[in-house]
């Protein structure tokens, strides 16, 4: 928790980094539960508040952070290189082989007509190196372009809502 004041932030890529830099720093010794970015209480007893009122939903969620992390795989394929029907074969081929290493994965929104996997894996701090290393042959295999971001906090993982209409808990 951090002293701010109380106004509408605008996002700028500035802040987004640092942010970014901070969130990394700090799962180098801690997991991390994620929350929505420029979450503002406007004083601590409404922090302590949300927190009462999502510790149920905070308790359930931490065993699916603990010791893990989110690694994003999109998956492209080169320009004026045809696939010849077999998108989805290949498709196939690389989650199955990157789940066989992570603990779960989630598909995200497909943006691009060249886009053939754009997806999120929840996986063991230990087996980070070994899931890399499952990327980087499977699209060499496949001759694609990827783009392989993280480590980051779950946050395809966990949604937990305890502010607003929403208050459903952790999904």
């Amino acid at each position: 928790m951090s002293e701010a004041d109380l106004r509408d932030y605008a996002v700028d890529e500035r802040d987004v980094e640092v942010h970014r830099r901070v969130v990394k720093r700090v799962m180098e010794e801690h997991d991390v539960l994620p929350v929505a970015y420029g979450m503002i209480f406007k004083s601590k007893k409404n922090l302590t508040v949300a927190m009462s009122a999502g510790y149920t939903a905070m308790k359930k969620a931490w065993p699916v952070v603990t010791g893990k992390v989110e690694l994003g795989v999109k998956v492209f394929r080169p320009k004026g290189v045809e696939l010849n029907g077999r998108a989805e074969e290949i498709r196939r081929d690389i989650i199955q082989r990157l789940t066989a290493v992570s603990v779960d994965f989630k598909d995200l929104k497909l943006f691009s007509d060249r886009l053939l996997l754009n997806t999120a894996f929840l996986v063991e701090r230990s087996r980070i190196d070994e899931f890399s290393e499952r990327v980087g042959s499977a699209i060499a295999e496949h001759d694609l372009k990827t783009s392989y971001s993280g480590p980051w906090p779950p946050y395809n993982f966990v949604d937990i809502h305890i502010l607003g209409k929403n208050r459903r808990g952790f999904r």
